[in-house]
């Protein structure tokens, strides 16, 4: 905001022209000095705080024949890409002065997997890391000492844009992802970017953010680079850490689930999402309208195919491939949106504390205005109306009907979920246990804050003991001039 001040000008009458004397600076300094030494401890909190800075333009490619290729990783567009063949490598050099300790590469497409190696100026090599599942967007920590960083995969790879960042806190923007789960309490299946926020509501604001539940996102369809960057963020804006899963399905629009079935291929689809749900083992699944919502083909397919992949996860005779790799899992409960039969309606209106008040359906819309390129389409999630995420209905339940109404884990032991904590035994007369170190906490959405709060308050102590110091310097030369009048 903007303040407007209005500005007096006062005259003064008989007042004799002050010249400095020995006394009066220095008492100037005294007080100056003082108010410095009070500044700097605050001072040095906020200091440490700083950002990290951006210090690509400080590296230069391995050889001249990569120049091109850099440019392309330099130009902030994620449609854009270098291309390497099987067993290239992309390289970057800097000099001993710069400290790089942060390399964030965002892949155009996903590899295999991504072999980083960190060598000294010598060119010794200081360490080799295998990334097995990358991220699109992944942050890869270097060590002080390196001055070279080679990426290379044995299928060969596009990266679409690396930025090498020095010591300091790493922007808002960057996310540290982690991998996929290995256990998820929910899985959430939407056909594209966005759908898992405009018909699911509050789905995973409040789940994923609010209970602190393991939520698995899978993507069915996805056809643009820039989309998977504004699903990621959406993501993480509603509480979401392990990256999710972009299925290499074509994104074509068609207004019939035959057509679709046809487009992507039932048995084949069909097989995909047995093999997630085997892999991810939910207790609870939520997709799609059988109808495709507002009668999309893609949202026909994927709530038909995961109504029959359900049962055949369970099934050890079904796509014996992935039995074999994961075992059989049995679902707890399938909801699928606005489905007419055992409807259950959502509060996504209720405040959650791990957003500051804030409901899961604002919360929802936050993250959907991060789909920039979709806002022409929707403008915001739907929290009524024929296409209300508020909705939903009970498709299959190996717990029996819901009675409440009112959760999707209504039912289900609490046991088998991830934030399930053991009632506390009955303390007894046994001598005194050993203490156990308690591990640090993963940091999550709501230790994220109080670091946020931490750094703002560091930079508001250094700015209030400035005030202080100048406050009392002005204080200071009122007296003096004062006393001199009189």
């Amino acid at each position: 905001m903007c303040y407007n001040s209005r500005h007096k000008t006062i005259k003064r009458r008989n007042t004799p022209d002050l010249k400095p004397t020995k006394t009066y600076i220095q008492a100037i300094l005294f007080v100056g000095v003082a108010a410095l030494m009070l500044a700097t401890p605050a001072i040095s909190l906020a200091q440490s705080a700083d950002a990290a800075a951006d210090i690509t333009e400080a590296s230069q490619s391995a050889t001249k024949e990569d120049g091109r290729a850099v440019k392309r990783t330099r130009d902030g567009k994620v449609e854009t890409y270098a291309e390497y063949e099987a067993g290239e490598t992309f390289s970057l050099v800097w000099a001993a002065e710069v400290v790089v300790r942060t390399a964030y590469v965002k892949w155009y497409a996903l590899p295999d997997c991504a072999i980083l190696v960190q060598s000294d100026e010598a060119g010794a090599e200081l360490s080799r890391e295998t990334i097995d599942e990358p991220s699109y967007n992944d942050v890869y920590a270097i060590l002080p000492e390196a001055r070279v960083l080679s990426i290379s995969c044995e299928d060969g790879m596009q990266i679409a844009e690396v930025t090498l960042y020095s010591e300091g806190v790493l922007p808002d923007e960057i996310h540290d992802w982690q991998p996929p789960l290995d256990k998820a309490d929910l899985l959430v299946v939407s056909a594209h970017c966005d759908d898992e926020l405009i018909f699911f509501g509050g789905t995973i604001p409040y789940y994923a953010g609010e209970r602190g539940l393991k939520v698995q996102v899978v993507y069915m369809a996805n056809g643009e680079r820039a989309r998977v960057d504004e699903a990621l963020n959406g993501l993480w804006h509603a509480g979401v850490r392990n990256t999710p899963v972009f299925l290499p399905l074509k994104d074509v629009y068609t207004e019939t689930l035959r057509l679709a079935l046809l487009n992507w291929g039932e048995e084949e689809t069909t097989r995909v999402l047995v093999e997630q749900i085997r892999r991810f083992q939910p207790e609870v699944i939520v997709t799609h309208d059988l109808d495709g919502e507002y009668g999309h083909g893609a949202h026909m397919a994927t709530a038909s195919c995961v109504v029959n992949a359900v049962p055949q996860a369970a099934d050890e005779t079904a796509f014996p491939d992935s039995v074999a790799i994961d075992g059989a899992w049995q679902t707890q409960k399938l909801y699928l949106h606005l489905y007419p039969e055992h409807q259950i309606t959502m509060d996504w209106n209720q405040p959650l504390s791990r957003f500051g008040g804030k409901t899961a359906l604002e919360v929802a819309n936050e993250a959907y205005h991060m789909h920039v390129s979709q806002l022409e389409y929707h403008s915001n999630v739907y929290g009524e109306g024929d296409y209300s995420s508020l909705n939903y209905g009970l498709a299959f339940t190996a717990v029996g009907q819901d009675a409440a109404k009112d959760d999707f884990f209504e039912h289900v032991d609490p046991a088998r979920l991830s934030n399930y904590v053991a009632p506390t035994p009955s303390p007894t007369l046994a001598a005194t246990a050993t203490p156990v170190p308690t591990p640090a906490p993963e940091q999550t959405a709501e230790t994220e804050a109080p670091m946020q709060s931490n750094r703002f308050s560091l930079f508001l102590i250094a700015g209030i003991s400035a005030f202080v110091a100048a406050f009392s310097a002005a204080v200071a030369v009122v007296v003096l001039r004062k006393k001199k009048n009189k």
